[in-house]
Formats: structure tokens, sequence, C-alpha cells
């Protein structure tokens, strides 16, 4: 076999790959509307809302604002701060002030269990939760006020002991954040709602998580997971080994990015791609092929004479990139899907980077990562 014909087999793969994560992610979300449509709350359970904050997000204010104003009647917010002298303790304060008849908790503990910054932090918050289920959610994240109210009908079934969201990445007012919008709505959006639903692989991510308080209990809380990156990963899988359901839903959070840098689309893709690899190294091997644009450019720059196959494989993923996304998101535009080309280039060629070097800088340490993501200090 000619390395031409494993060209063709491999974008044709790929391609395939698109049509079957849309068709997919369409009927996830028409299910998802048909049960939302004729089901209602059995119960109103109290949600512990937890939010581990480090710093100022883009539009933080705005983030934190739509959680007290979710249309649900018994909820609670505890915001949990590394530091007394975090800016973003300033506008929670302000909120809490305008909004004094939520339920609300500051926690401010340098405590340190593991290497997992953000476990570190919810674990210090999680003693003074209520609440029987728990949202765990990142300061970067918004809901509308129907969010708790449609997603918590997934636990009028007894047997269902995690809900992960979906992400709706919106805002971006330069080109890296909307590289990142893109990103989560068509690549990241798909390949969850595909995995789940073909592969029975449930892919929880921790921007949206709600989880049962007795099986977060029973799975010895936080403290499972403090050295490990990929703590939501793992987590869905733990609910899912003591025997509960796992759902991932396409009722969606929106992922607030607006203003990206090089470096910093750099550094967290570079996580997540070692995160990947060293959950499933087989998977990541494949994931490669969902990547139409990058192999198709790296075809036309081996075969220049058949660069009309090239642009053609370009032109369907954008194409199937923009189907998958708008069943999500309305504000991104055909235009800006005129960029997924670069989009993937710079991902294709962050893939390559777990292999060459396998260290990670987060909140001001240097990690390596190994098998399951798991965290190790360097010194």
């Amino acid at each position: 076999m000619t390395l031409k014909v494993i060209f063709f087999i491999a974008l044709a793969i790929s391609i395939i790959y698109h049509i079957i994560v849309f068709i997919q992610a369409f009927f996830n979300v028409r299910k998802d509307k048909k049960f939302l449509a004729q089901n209602t709350p059995n119960y109103y359970p109290k949600i512990s809302i937890l939010k581990p904050l480090k710093g100022i997000d883009d539009e933080l204010e705005q983030n934190i604002k739509s959680f007290f104003e979710l249309d649900y009647p018994d909820y609670e917010i505890i915001f949990g701060f590394h530091s007394a002298n975090d800016p973003a303790i300033q506008i929670v304060k302000k909120l809490v002030e305008t909004y004094p008849l939520i339920k609300t908790k500051i926690v401010i503990d340098t405590t340190e269990i593991g290497l997992n910054p953000k476990i570190n932090n919810l674990n210090n918050i999680y003693p003074y939760c209520d609440g029987e289920i728990i949202f765990i959610s990142d300061s970067n994240t918004r809901v509308k006020p129907d969010f708790l109210r449609k997603i918590i009908l997934y636990f009028n079934d007894e047997n269902v002991g995690l809900v992960s969201g979906a992400i709706k990445g919106t805002g971006a007012k330069n080109i890296f954040a909307l590289f990142e919008n893109l990103h989560l709505n068509s690549f990241t959006f798909g390949i969850v709602q595909a995995a789940s639903s073909i592969a029975n692989i449930q892919i929880t991510i921790g921007k949206a998580i709600l989880i049962r308080k007795n099986i977060l209990d029973a799975i010895n809380g936080f403290q499972r997971f403090k050295d490990y990156l990929a703590e939501d990963h793992l987590m869905g899988l733990e609910v899912k080994r003591t025997g509960y359901k796992v759902k991932v839903s396409t009722i969606t959070i929106e992922n607030i990015n607006q203003k990206w840098s090089l470096k910093k689309i750099l550094n967290r893709h570079r996580r997540w791609t070692l995160m990947r690899l060293n959950i499933d190294p087989i998977f990541y091997f494949l994931e490669s092929l969902t990547n139409t644009s990058f192999m198709s450019l790296i075809f036309i720059l081996f075969y220049p004479s058949l660069y009309l196959i090239g642009i053609f494989g370009i032109m369907l993923k954008i194409l199937f990139d923009y189907l998958t996304a708008r069943l999500i998101c309305d504000s991104l535009k055909f235009a800006h899907f005129l960029l997924i080309p670069f989009k993937d280039l710079l991902m294709g060629l962050i893939w390559f980077s777990p292999f060459i070097y396998n260290k990670i800088d987060w909140r001001e340490s240097k990690l390596k990562v190994i098998k399951n993501s798991k965290l190790l200090p360097v010194s």
C-alpha cells in the first residue's frame, strides 16, 4: 500500500467521522429537547454550587452574577479562595450585598491536600456544603436562569449519579479566543457526544458537573482526585464504577473566552493533550484522524498536484464544524469558521507536543503528567 493510498484512506475516515459526529450530536440535541419538553421535576433537591476562584477571568462579575439569578427554589453558592488578597473577593462581596436573599458562603483557606490546585480549593469548601446535589462550575462560566430547572430533570432517575453539561464557548474578542471557542463548539462538543452515544465512553468536563453528595462522599470526596490533572473525567469514571449512571447532556453552560494570548492557548491545550495521551494512548492516536484540515494540508504538501482533494477535505471540515457548532451556539457566524484551517493547524502542531515534553506549568507549579493524568512534582 503506497503512502498516497494511506493518505486517501485516512482522509476518507476523517470525513466519515465528522459526518457521524454531526448526525449523532443532532439526534442527541433533539432527544434532549424532547426529554425536557415531556418531563417535569419530581422534586427540587437543595443544590450547593461550588465556585473555586483565583484571580479575574473575562467578565467575571457577569459570570458570577448569572448564578445569583438562577430560577431555582433552593440553592446556595459557596465561593472558595486560596488567598485573602485575591482580587475576585471584592467582586463576590459586592454581588452578595446585591443579592441578599441568595444563600452564600465565602471560604478562604490555604490548605493543600495535593498537586491539583482546583481540587485543593474544592476540598476546602466542600465541608460547608449541605445540598443534596453538588454543582461544580468554573469561574469563567455563565448560566441561563433556567439551567438548574432543566438539568435537575436527569436526577428524576434515582440511578443517575452524575450529569455533565455541554460547553458553549462565547464572547471572543481576539483571534486566539475565537480559536478556543471554535474548538469547544465543534471538536469538544462533537467528540464528547459521539464518545458517549457511540462508544459508551463518558467524557465529563468540569465546567458543569452535577453529582449526588452521597455518591461523592462514598468515593471519598475530592481526596481521590488530589493528584490528578483530569479530575473531572476521573470523577465520572468513579461514579460509573459505583454502579450509577453518568449522563452527558447537551444542555449548555457558557464558557466566556474574550481575550486569549497565544501563550494561553498553547499552555491550555498542551495540558489537555498530555492529559488525553496519558489517560488513553490508543484513543489519543485515533484522535489525530479527527483533524481533517491538518491532514489535508499535509496531503497538499506531499502531493501538490492533487491540491483540489486537500482543499475539498478542508472545505468539508469547515462545513461540518459549522453544522455541529450551530446545534448549541448561534453567536458564531459561518465567516468565523473560515478560520478553522488555521486553528486546526495550531491544534495539529500542539498534538505532537506531549511526545516531546511531558511537563506543565500550572498555577505557579511545574508538574509532570504520567499514566491516568497523575501529577508528580518537578523540583
